[in-house]
């Protein structure tokens, strides 16, 4: 059996797993990771992957509200011009904010030994990949994945 510094480095979708952790990347540049000696446990789970929805949620609508303001401003007095394009603006990312809140998407949950992170997959990635890409994990490294109970009751979508 190889040693875990001679590992092959595994990826699917935007997940990758080498000797040295597990990343979420998205376009060659990463947006999270997580060494492989802080990792406990990891389990597969569906559902919205934003760490604190309510909170991203309030975020959101406030930046909304924001940009429904500059709109109806715009029309009343079109003389500032500027500022409510500016509020037009965050009203657009308050929608994106909201509607990755809402979004619901396979993640990967990572326990470590301070706390927990979520790596998620994008809306491309069937659950029998992510399957096979995990059984590979579990044969390379000894990473424990689990599967949330409630992905066995979830019909896959073709």
């Amino acid at each position: 059996m190889q040693s875990t510094e001679d590992a092959p480095i595994l990826r699917y979708d935007n997940i990758l797993v080498s000797p040295r952790g597990v990343t979420e990347v998205h376009d060659k540049k990463i947006v999270l990771f997580v060494p492989s000696a802080e990792i406990n446990n990891m389990i597969l789970k569906f559902g919205r992957s934003e760490h604190r929805p309510i909170v991203s949620m309030l975020i959101g609508i406030l930046f909304i509200l924001i940009g429904i303001y500059g709109l109806v401003y715009l029309f009343l007095a079109p003389a500032a011009f500027r500022y409510e394009i500016g509020m037009l603006l965050f009203g657009v990312m308050g929608d994106s904010i909201v509607f990755d809140a809402l979004k619901k998407r396979y993640y990967l949950e990572v326990y470590k030994t301070k706390g927990m992170c979520r790596l998620v997959f994008s809306k491309n990635a069937k659950l029998k990949d992510i399957q096979d890409f995990f059984g590979k994990i579990r044969g390379v490294y000894k990473h424990q994945i689990a599967e949330d109970a409630h992905l066995l009751l979830r019909p896959e979508r073709q």
